[in-house]
């Protein structure tokens, strides 16, 4: 028994002894310390690559003196280490026109042009433009040119500026290409400057009649409505008069009259003095003449009531002839027929038409009892129509006698077309615009009386004038340039030269406009990409200042 616990002892202390060998714990401890090390260093990498670029950086900026991409790097002409570089200008420093000017010289230089507004005239002086041949300039150019400037103002270029003395150069085609620079052509197209406002149609009052009844009385008969077309003298109503008729009965009565006195002042004239006492013949000369005198007084009433009579007739009919005449005196033939078998009243007044033209008012209803002066008819000659347009005050003087004018009616695509053909000399107080009246032809009848519009006065046209689109004009502050693409430009070993040229721009239309002064047709300019150029420009103003 003893033995068999001292073994048991034996073994548990055998046991204790090998237990610090077999412990898994302990052997860790002296190789983690190398794996926490490479862990710290991989979680350093990145502080590591930013020190390094800061340090690269550090080490650019001391070498280039931190100065920013020059121009070469834009246009693609980079520095190499085997051609010195112009960095100012981008382009070799050997190649380079604006350090050395000798490579290309500018020529001549001739300064403002008074008459045009620009630097360099090419208009005066046409050897300036960038083409082949040397260019002739026209009359008409130059007439064109002076009155795009006398028609109305334009923004004046600076005499001062000196954008024209500049010249932008590229290292080669390829450089020009890739800084995304696209050119368009000078060219010849029509150009219209107008005024444009609002306007109104309405009826021309000189060619509008109203029409009444001359006497008092009854309509009788109405021939026409309203939108009939009428030609003058043709018949719009007849009134019954009662005055009409009174002074028919008085002119025959004269006639009458007249006519016994003559007979009685032949009779007595053929006796002689001898027989017949000299006073007696006096008297019957002078009843003679006062029945003349009262002839031609009705005559005259009748002629006032719109119904004049020959005087041939009086003189070569006999009464009864006369009395039928006047019954149906004025009335046309065609509607004396009618009446005729109908009615013989001597009181039928005529109204007739006194020109062409369209009934645009009826007012007489037949068995209407009217007074004489009360309007019955209006007749409205509508071939031509008045526009009036009111014009802003300070437009006002480039309109005149005589301007072509487009109206465009309101709800219509159409255009009518006409003429200015009267300005007001004042001013009206509430708008303060001038009053402009046009003239429009309508012989198809589509223009109608208070139709409101726009109304556009062409003040210049100009079919034959020199346009290029607008994105290659640029307005630098104190003047307009454009960038002209030098002639020789795709000549071998040539310098990639554009010139900026000082110009003077007219009016513009969508994308063109018009170029009063300063570039000719057939010239290249830079439209897309032009940004490019012009920040070559100011940063060359920044350098200079």
């Amino acid at each position: 028994m003893s033995e068999f616990i001292s073994h048991q002892e034996a073994a548990r202390t055998a046991d204790d002894v090998q237990t610090p060998a077999t412990d898994t714990t302990e052997p860790i401890l002296p190789t983690g310390w190398p794996l926490r090390i490479v862990l710290a260093m991989i979680r350093g990498v990145p502080t590591l690559i930013v020190l390094a670029l800061l340090a690269g950086l550090a080490m650019w900026g001391h070498h280039s003196g931190w100065k920013l991409p020059s121009f070469s790097e834009l246009t693609g002409g980079g520095q190499t280490t085997a051609v010195e570089w112009c960095d100012e200008h981008g382009v070799a420093e050997a190649d380079c026109i604006s350090c050395n000017a000798e490579l290309l010289p500018k020529g001549q230089l001739f300064g403002w042009c008074d008459e045009h507004g620009v630097q360099e005239c090419v208009l005066h002086h046409p050897q300036l433009a960038q083409l082949k041949e040397t260019p002739i300039i026209t009359p008409e150019d130059m007439d064109r040119a002076a009155r795009a400037i006398a028609i109305r103002p334009r923004t004046n270029n600076d005499p001062l500026c000196k954008m024209h003395l500049r010249r932008i150069q590229f290292p080669s085609i390829d450089a020009v290409n890739r800084a995304g620079i696209d050119i368009g052509l000078v060219d010849r197209g029509p150009v219209v400057e107008s005024v444009k406002t609002t306007g109104q149609i309405v009826y021309d009052p000189t060619r509008v009649a109203q029409l009444s009844s001359r006497a008092n009385g009854i309509v009788s008969r109405v021939q026409i409505n309203v939108g009939d077309q009428v030609r003058q003298g043709d018949l719009l109503a007849l009134v019954d008069a009662v005055e009409l008729g009174r002074v028919k009965s008085q002119l025959v009565e004269s006639l009458v009259q007249l006519d016994l006195a003559k007979k009685v002042a032949r009779r007595l004239t053929g006796l002689g003095e001898g027989t017949v006492p000299g006073k007696r013949i006096e008297e019957a000369q002078s009843a003679q003449i006062e029945l003349e005198v009262a002839v031609q007084k009705t005559m005259e009433t009748l002629s006032n009531l719109g119904v004049p009579i020959d005087e041939n007739v009086i003189l070569q009919r006999s009464i009864p002839e006369i009395q039928e005449e006047l019954k149906l005196l004025g009335i046309p033939p065609a509607i004396r027929a009618e009446i005729k078998s109908s009615q013989a009243s001597t009181n039928l007044l005529p109204i007739v038409s006194p020109r062409d033209g369209i009934v645009v008012l009826r007012s007489a209803v037949a068995g209407e009892v009217v007074d004489a002066g009360r309007p019955l008819f209006t007749i409205a000659d509508t071939s031509l129509m008045w526009l009036q347009l009111n014009v802003r005050l300070e437009q006002a003087e480039q309109i005149a006698i005589g301007q072509k004018i487009v109206f465009h009616p309101d709800g219509t695509d159409r255009a009518a077309i006409g003429a200015v053909t009267w300005i007001s000399t004042d001013v009206d107080v509430d708008t303060r615009t001038v009053r402009v009246r046009g003239e429009l032809v309508n012989d198809d009848g589509n223009l109608r009386s208070e139709t409101f519009g726009a109304g556009e006065i062409i003040i210049r046209e100009e079919p034959n004038a020199i346009v290029v689109a607008s994105d290659a004009i640029h307005w630098e502050g104190s003047c307009y340039v454009a960038f002209v693409r030098d002639k020789d430009y795709f000549k071998d070993g040539s310098f990639k030269v554009f010139h900026t040229r000082s110009v003077r721009p007219g009016a513009t239309m969508g994308d063109n406009t018009e170029v009063i002064a300063g570039l000719l047709p057939g010239e290249v300019v830079v439209t897309k990409g032009s940004g490019i150029l012009r920040a070559e420009l100011l940063k060359g103003d920044l350098g200079a200042g």
